[in-house]
């Protein structure tokens, strides 16, 4: 994937150039934080697959791959020809203890008819085959996107072991793909319009993560790419119509109620939804108190975004901030979805090898790195959500490299060469 915006590892952004380094400590702590997210990843990898077949249950009475459950159960009840029986618990229930062979809690399954299209080829192969696709694939293309960010084997492979990509591997979820169809599109964005809105097209599988993205496009007048971006969730949205029917649409709609219902009444644990909405549902506010406070944030970053995709910034730097803002406007995130962060985190590291590091950004890094698991860890010991601050901060310190760039000779990043001026 190329992009004007997002320079090749041997350009301009390279590390051969490199500004100051990181002292001592912040080697220490760099190595200290990969080495914990190692042994996290490590350990909840075996907690999860330490399965007695044909039983696909592990100790704790989870099935392998959890969350995965029930996008396979999805797909085998589509291809039997029941796609709405999807949104029917009862039914979706009664596939899943039988693919696992033991009586286990249902998954429950939310997405739209359009996700349930993209993940229809899945009960095709047995479910640990089908598992051990959906985990390798995309990590494998998430390793690819990380070397093309930060132009380095090692820091690629680093980036793999973000706590957030751990979550998924061990929940089995897809906040890998999210982050796969984010950061390629804005790869792709201002070299390849088309192919960018395409891929931001197919993130409405997730809409509560997606409805940003051609906001940003509009502010920062991508007309190719926005138009690409409707046409291409026009077109999934089609064809899971005439896949599926009308059915599973109605049943869809019906079952959000019942989905945000999950999220308001803490059924959807709040210590893992890293929003302003169950940050302040932790603090002890009401329903309509927490939407406010949310409603609060999606204005706040939306008008943040409207200044920042309007500026002649470069694009790693409106991409960071893009998918710094997504979790802080959407009142629906899990700890997965923070997968996105790696955008802003890949970018900001190369800012500071290449330019300088900024004061606090070093250690605002490390506090993102932790995030998707230490934000849970002490939301759960302390009721405090403290993840939407640290995403806050992150925003901040874009904007301030943003102000940066206003002047001539005030570059945040390097700016890139033969940047396209098509939008």
């Amino acid at each position: 994937m190329s992009g004007a915006g997002l320079p090749s590892p041997k350009g301009s952004f390279g590390f051969a150039q490199a500004g100051p380094r990181l002292d001592r400590l912040g080697f220490a702590v760099a190595v200290a934080l990969a080495v914990a997210s190692l042994l996290y990843l490590a350990l909840g990898m075996i907690s999860s697959w330490s399965i007695e077949p044909p039983r696909l249950v592990n100790d704790g009475g989870k099935p392998v791959g959890r969350d995965f459950l029930a996008f396979w159960s999805a797909s085998a009840l589509a291809l039997g020809g029941a796609p709405a029986a999807a949104y029917d618990l009862a039914a979706l229930h009664g596939v899943q203890v039988a693919s696992v062979g033991a009586d286990i809690d249902p998954v429950p399954w939310h997405y739209p008819p359009t996700f349930l299209l993209l993940v229809l080829p899945l009960a095709l192969l047995p479910y640990l085959a089908a598992l051990v696709l959906w985990l390798a694939g995309p990590l494998a293309l998430l390793g690819a996107l990380a070397y093309r960010l930060l132009a380095r084997r090692p820091a690629a492979l680093l980036a793999l072991l973000f706590p957030a990509v751990a979550q998924c591997l061990i929940s089995g979820q897809n906040g890998i793909v999210s982050a796969l169809l984010l950061g390629g599109g804005l790869v792709c964005l201002e070299r390849r319009p088309a192919l960018a809105g395409a891929l931001f097209g197919l993130l409405t599988y997730k809409p509560q993560l997606a409805w940003l993205v051609p906001l940003a496009l509009l502010f920062g007048r991508n007309w190719r790419a926005l138009a690409a971006l409707g046409l291409s969730a026009a077109v999934l949205a089609a064809a899971s119509l005439l896949a599926f029917g009308v059915a599973p649409w109605a049943a869809f709609l019906g079952d959000l109620g019942f989905a945000a219902e999950l999220l308001e009444t803490g059924r959807k644990p709040w210590e893992r939804v890293p929003t302003v909405f169950a940050a302040a549902r932790l603090a002890g506010l009401g329903t309509a108190a927490a939407y406010a406070a949310q409603a609060a944030s999606a204005t706040a970053v939306i008008a943040l975004l409207a200044r920042l995709w309007r500026r002649p910034a470069p694009l790693p730097l409106r991409g960071a901030a893009l998918a710094a803002a997504i979790p802080l406007a959407t009142p629906f995130a899990f700890d997965y979805d923070l997968v996105l962060l790696l955008l802003p985190i890949a970018w900001l590291a190369r800012a500071g090898a290449e330019t300088g590091w900024r004061r606090g950004e070093a250690a605002l890094l490390a506090l993102l790195w932790a995030a998707p698991v230490g934000g849970w860890l002490v939301a759960r010991l302390a009721g405090v959500q403290l993840t939407p601050l640290v995403l806050a901060l992150l925003l901040a310190a874009i904007w301030r490299r943003a102000r940066a760039c206003a002047g001539p000779g005030k570059p945040i990043f390097s700016a890139p060469s033969g940047r396209s001026s098509v939008r």
